[in-house]
């Protein structure tokens, strides 16, 4: 049993406001402990329940939080600018599963704590015209991969789009929404005992042959919206092949499949803050 862990930051438990998962913030060691914490968890709950191997994706910011020595020893760790980022280390190999933990609402979610999708930039991302953050797209990329998304932790506002996108994962709370900078957590070693829990619930159902997980596969054409900050940024992602502008601060592109997607957004993420330098 296969495993592959995404672990991003904000939708740790005890993580509230964005200062702290920055690298130069005074918070920001306490951040990452916290981070390693909920890491380890579902390192743990994934090998209870029967993975033979763990692929830890450093997923947060530049991506080199997790100091290697405080990561379970039974999992291999993936660190550093990836070009695929969040699913870099998704292509090592053939997943049966994959756990996204510490994740958070997508850009303009209008309560979600630290709610952004990829950057700053994106106000808003959508598939076929239905919001979506990084759950989404990075499970849509492991979809066409044949790899189910088991499980999704964070705030209660990240639960209610998982529920709606990835209704087969697992969704665990560790913190309840109270505004974009300002979150109700459970205590750090109650949000690790449910983070393994659910690990374990996902890889066990994951290990039984049955329909109860399913990889997100989206049907072509795959239609990608991006409303950006400002008319400047969209400019400069329209400038990507295959990308056209569709309003003020809008971009749009149409992908034959889920990888194509992915690329196509995060090549208009990476592209669009250059309109600020």
């Amino acid at each position: 049993m296969r495993v592959y862990l995404s672990v991003d930051m904000e939708g740790i438990a005890g993580i509230s406001h964005m200062r702290p998962t920055a690298r130069e913030d005074s918070a920001y060691e306490m951040a990452v402990e916290l981070m390693e914490g909920e890491t380890n968890a579902a390192i743990e709950g994934a090998c209870s329940g029967g993975a033979d191997l763990v692929v830890v994706n450093d997923s947060h910011g530049s991506m080199y939080n997790l100091r290697p020595e405080k990561v379970d020893r039974r999992a291999r760790l993936v660190q550093g600018r990836k070009p695929l980022s969040m699913v870099e280390a998704a292509v090592d190999g053939r997943f049966d599963v994959a756990l996204f933990v510490g994740y958070h609402s997508r850009a303009g979610h209008p309560r979600g704590t630290i709610s952004h999708t990829y950057s700053g930039a994106p106000t808003l991302t959508t598939l076929g015209g239905k919001p979506v953050g990084e759950y989404g797209i990075n499970g849509m990329y492991l979809g066409v991969l044949g790899v189910p998304v088991g499980l999704v932790t964070g705030d209660d506002a990240l639960a209610e789009e998982v529920a709606d996108w990835l209704p087969w994962a697992e969704r665990v709370v560790v913190k309840r929404s109270v505004s974009q900078q300002a979150a109700d957590s459970v205590h750090p070693a109650e949000a690790r005992r449910l983070v393994e829990d659910g690990a374990r619930d996902a890889v066990q159902k994951a290990g039984v042959d049955s329909n109860d997980l399913q990889p997100l596969v989206l049907e072509p054409p795959i239609v990608v919206g991006i409303e950006f900050a400002h008319a400047g940024q969209a400019d400069f992602a329209a400038i990507i092949p295959g990308f056209v502008r569709t309003g003020d601060r809008a971009v749009r592109y149409e992908a034959a499949d889920g990888i194509e997607a992915y690329r196509a957004f995060v090549s208009a993420v990476r592209m669009a803050p250059t309109a600020d330098t």
